[in-house]
């Protein structure tokens, strides 16, 4: 069964692209997990650069993915309303690695000072980014087979997951302006702090649009 019942050849080429496009995206998170992790490590710059090379490499396959699944559903893999949304989803999926691209070229090319009393806070919101993502993967999942009672439940958890990293965030900008440090090192941190920030709103906004994507089909 595909997506929203549909089946055939094309249907599960679909599939396979956006679950590749889905796969380079996590990699892409990962490895901006794995350099933030570094960075709060001690890791020196010249590490830290050849990290960032990584994440830009893995966000470029997420960029091919996405092209190649775009052409195919333009090429009119799918039913127009379905394309349109699926389309629409594979976009702000996008957004979830340019976003964490974004958050580590800042850190590592801006050489961000991010004071340690934050770091405890910033791990905490890379373990709550991980589950979000987790959760995330799950729905697309759901989405895609065409489980429509289980892409909105997990599209809802996503929601709940992103307000938990709306409370971190909100407590790592709080302490951050405690510190007693120069304003312009403050605002580079916070800069720094709101690019993970919004790799956790993209992701709450792919979760939207699955379940824009479900109540639309439900009116077919």
């Amino acid at each position: 069964m595909g997506i929203f019942g549909l089946r055939g050849r094309a249907v599960q080429k679909v599939r396979d692209l956006v679950e590749a496009h889905l796969h380079w995206v996590g990699e892409t998170l990962a490895a901006m997990n794995e350099a933030v992790l570094a960075f709060l490590s001690g890791e020196s710059w010249e590490a830290l650069e050849e990290k960032a090379v990584e994440v830009h490499r893995r966000e470029s396959r997420a960029d091919d993915a996405r092209k190649e699944a775009e052409i195919t559903l333009v090429r009119g893999a799918l039913l127009v309303g379905t394309r349109r949304n699926l389309l629409n989803v594979l976009d702000e999926l996008d957004l979830v690695a340019n976003s964490a691209e974004a958050a580590v070229d800042f850190l590592v090319y801006q050489r961000v000072k991010v004071p340690e009393v934050l770091h405890p806070l910033i791990r905490d919101f890379l373990q709550g980014l991980n589950d979000e993502w987790s959760t995330l993967c799950q729905a697309v999942q759901a989405f895609l087979s065409a489980n429509a009672t289980e892409t909105v439940r997990l599209s809802d958890e996503v929601d709940h997951k992103e307000s938990y990293l709306d409370d971190i965030h909100r407590r790592l900008i709080l302490r951050l302006f405690a510190v007693d440090m120069p304003l312009a090192e403050k605002i580079q941190a916070r800069d720094f702090v709101n690019h993970l920030e919004a790799c956790a709103n993209a992701m709450e906004d792919v979760a939207d649009l699955l379940t824009v994507a479900v109540a639309a089909s439900l009116t077919f």
